[in-house]
């Protein structure tokens, strides 16, 4: 960068930043397009699998011990030297499980 002398010299390198401001915002708007257009098939998937669902707020001791110990037992212990895939989907499915066995699926019979 230049030392700037006068004003004229200063209104030029405004305007050249403002134009390198604009050509980066545009490369980003481009990576943001590209990155959408990529994971739209996954997005797809989301109500599928249901992972992002609300959990009922009346969480019982039993429900959080169970919890906790998949968390430390299966996920730090069993599984510690198996990818990470694993690591992501055991753990979730065996927390299901348990939560569905402890609790029922939160439904009462009338």
């Amino acid at each position: 960068m230049n030392k700037i002398n006068n004003y004229s010299e200063l209104v030029a390198e405004r305007k050249m930043l403002e134009a390198r401001i604009v050509e980066q915002k545009a490369v980003i708007n481009n990576g943001i397009s590209e990155l959408r257009s990529k994971l739209e098939p996954f997005l797809y998937l989301l109500p599928v699998l249901n992972i992002f669902k609300k959990k009922p707020s009346g969480g019982s001791l039993l429900k959080f011990v169970a919890t906790a110990g998949i968390d430390l037992l299966v996920g730090q212990k069993l599984l510690s030297k198996s990818n990470w895939l694993m690591k992501l989907i055991v753990p979730m499915f065996l927390k299901n499980v348990t939560a569905k066995a402890i609790g029922g699926n939160g439904e009462k019979e009338v």
